[in-house]
């Protein structure tokens, strides 16, 4: 509304310019005030509603490409195969994990877990190809665009990268932490690297929201979940841990 109201007002201002020429003719009688006070309030208005529509078609158009840019480094990141150390997905882990039988978690139920998380995996990854056909479908017809369809598209892209971190990042170095981290030495520099583009993709994410939120639209978060587990970083520490207590007994 204040946007509408803001548009409001420049376009009256924009038709005061001609309005001592208004009244001149008007006290000379060659114009009626009856006629001419709907026309400038009519004009007004139409002026106000085009120059509305215009703003919210430019921010609503920017919006969407700056989403699109991230729904689409996302996918890349956590969606697109490669080979060998080329593929940072974190999903690739469940493949290589190995779960010895006397360890905290035996193979079975290691294999049911590994199970339900592809399966979420999966899930998510229909979800991201269908979220990111609508953000292209949106920026297609960006002219009539109601802003409803841009806040949702916004807000369900935040929910889909939290729930993501939450199910499946998580859920992935969760379980293969109670597994044989040996068996994954050569994955650590790639999950390193994932762990960097991830934390740099969730620093533009938040800063995108937080933009779009001062903008004025209101988005559900303005934060999107942090990674906050590292199995390896875990384990590196638990040897220091050990001396440190030994030394103290």
């Amino acid at each position: 509304m204040k946007p509408f109201v803001a548009s409001f007002v420049k376009g009256q201002v924009l038709l005061l310019v001609p309005q001592p020429i208004l009244l001149g003719l008007i006290l000379f009688n060659a114009l009626s005030l009856y006629y001419t006070a709907p026309v400038v309030v009519g004009l007004a208005i139409l002026w106000s509603w085009f120059d509305y529509s215009g703003k919210a078609q430019r921010r609503g158009s920017s919006v969407l490409r700056k989403l699109e840019r991230l729904v689409d480094d996302f996918g890349q990141l956590n969606f697109q195969k490669a080979t060998g150390a080329a593929d940072e997905r974190i999903v690739k882990l469940l493949d290589k994990a190995v779960f010895p039988a006397n360890g905290p978690m035996n193979p079975q139920l290691a294999s049911a877990a590994t199970e339900k998380i592809k399966d979420i995996y999966f899930t998510l990854e229909l979800w991201y190809f269908s979220m990111r056909q609508k953000v292209r479908l949106l920026l297609r017809r960006a002219g009539t665009m109601i802003e409803y369809d841009l806040l949702e598209t916004v807000n369900e892209f935040t929910d889909f990268y939290s729930e993501f971190v939450e199910k499946v990042a998580e859920g992935t170095l969760r379980l293969v932490k109670m597994g044989d981290m040996q068996s994954l030495e050569e994955d650590k520099q790639a999950f390193s690297i994932f762990k960097t583009r991830l934390s740099e993709l969730r620093g533009r994410t938040n800063a995108f929201l937080q933009g779009v939120h001062d903008d004025g639209l209101p988005v559900s978060e303005t934060k999107v979940r942090a990674l906050e587990v590292d199995p390896w970083l875990e384990t590196d520490t638990e040897p220091a841990r050990g001396a440190t207590t030994t030394e103290q007994n």
